[in-house]
């Protein structure tokens, strides 16, 4: 149970999403996935913004993406269509991936999405970033350039609001003490944003 106090929602969406990622670990480390994690994203959100929709939002982030038998149609029967909504545009497609490379498909779907779910993608991003010394050396490595590429390019294309420039902030830091301690290179040329829509 978290320290912070749960919404009605939130509670709910915590006991589903917790049941749910039972048995789902971290890639890059053998964690459990929902303690890892979603909990942490949903504290590092309860900072921002306190809305339980976001806070429901949060703590399901993940789950149509990473559990098998979760849908959006479940998600919206359960927790209702705002919560569901937020839950869709935070979900990866495994084939646009594959078409157009994580990394442009991530800044696409970040520089698009709506203010409140870029909210949470930014705490999620935050989390990681933060959790990223606890990997190997080489998916550290992947996933500082990767997450510079997309705060780069964020930065220059589309409208953020102080929430987010805020969690960029933080982000900025750990990349920049990432670089440092790691000695990786600047990036060499900018990488030009692609938009598919």
């Amino acid at each position: 149970m978290p320290t912070l106090p749960l919404t009605p929602l939130e509670q709910k969406a915590w006991e589903f999403a917790k049941k749910a990622h039972h048995g789902v670990f971290r890639k890059f480390r053998q964690a459990p996935y929902f303690d890892g994690h979603v909990a942490k994203v949903y504290g590092i959100l309860k900072q921002y913004d306190t809305r339980p929709t976001l806070g429901a939002a949060a703590i399901l982030h993940d789950t149509i993406e990473d559990v098998d038998f979760v849908t959006f149609e479940l998600i919206k029967s359960k927790f209702g269509s705002k919560v569901a909504s937020l839950v869709k545009e935070l979900t990866s497609d495994d084939e646009l991936v594959k078409k157009h490379g994580k990394s442009n498909y991530l800044l696409n779907k970040m520089t698009y999405m709506s203010e409140d779910a870029l909210l949470i993608r930014l705490c999620g991003r935050f989390q990681n970033v933060s959790d990223m010394y606890a990997a190997s050396a080489g998916f550290r490595s992947k996933y500082y350039y990767e997450t510079r590429f997309i705060i780069d390019n964020l930065k220059s294309n589309r409208r953020l609001n102080h929430k987010h420039l805020r969690i960029i902030s933080q982000i900025d830091g750990i990349l920049i003490n990432t670089k440092s301690r790691n000695k990786f290179e600047s990036l060499k040329y900018i990488k030009t944003f692609e938009s598919f829509r």
